[in-house]
């Protein structure tokens, strides 16, 4: 049976570390023995709450702030967390953008957001922690999407294009950066249902499902820590759906 064990306190960077599924995957993380820098953009708030709550049960975390949009930041993110933790065993590519892109009036501009956000800064992250992680035999953790293998969400072109890349990505970077560091993916199914869906949708989104309910934060966290630490599995995409396309 392949190993799942980490070696003793080793250190993780989540990205969006505070936000919803972030937060989670941070906790999870945490009560595991890992370090957390818990990244965020603007929320800065909400992220030094999670820092005290981690700290409460005797986690340890502190909080980096880097604004993806802009992936030329992300080397220096990286090199933050390094330093602090003197070294790195652990990167969560978990800050991901959700807008509409309507087909009739999406813009360049938001277009170019998105993929900074979900696509480009991932990639630049990898690459600023992979000499990091190759010392360590550390690994890579992508949050992907059901939606960038079946692009069926109207009006959402361009975020769905951007995680069919990160998937791309994934299995890219696994040959590149292997055997010293993994690289594999979570896609996530209905854990998150937009504010703006009608019960009626809701209830059709989950029924579509083998398991007929929606998902939680924490079965992705569960699924990250999983990947973390498999030493026998690289390339792969992990979905966490409820059987939404069986």
């Amino acid at each position: 049976m392949a190993s799942n064990k980490h070696k003793s306190n080793p250190a993780a960077l989540v990205t969006g570390g505070a936000s919803f599924l972030g937060r989670a995957i941070s906790l999870k993380l945490a009560g595991e023995g890992f370090k957390v820098a818990l990244h965020c953009q603007s929320s800065l708030d909400k992220t030094k709450k999670l820092a005290a709550e981690i700290s409460s049960f005797g986690g340890e975390s502190f909080v980096v702030q880097a604004d993806l949009r802009k992936p030329e930041q992300a080397g220096v993110l990286v090199q933050k967390v390094v330093t602090k933790f003197k070294g790195l065993d652990l990167l969560v590519n978990n800050a991901s953008l959700f807008s509409p892109t309507p087909f009739e009036t999406a813009t360049p501009s938001q277009w170019r957001e998105i993929f900074n956000i979900n696509l480009f800064s991932p990639y630049f992250l990898g690459r600023g922690a992979a000499p990091a992680l190759k010392k360590s035999g550390g690994t890579i953790v992508n949050l992907t999407d059901i939606y960038g293998e079946h692009p069926i969400l109207k009006d959402h072109s361009a975020y769905c294009a951007s995680k069919a890349g990160l998937i791309c990505v994934t299995k890219m970077l696994a040959r590149e950066l292997g055997p010293e560091i993994r690289v594999n993916a979570v896609s996530p199914g209905a854990i998150f249902i937009p504010k703006t869906y009608s019960p009626s949708r809701k209830k059709e989104l989950i029924r579509r499902s083998a398991l007929k309910r929606q998902g939680t934060p924490e079965e992705i966290a569960e699924a990250v820590y999983f990947l973390s630490g498999h030493k026998f599995m690289t390339g792969q995409v992990l979905n966490v759906d409820g059987g939404r396309f069986v």
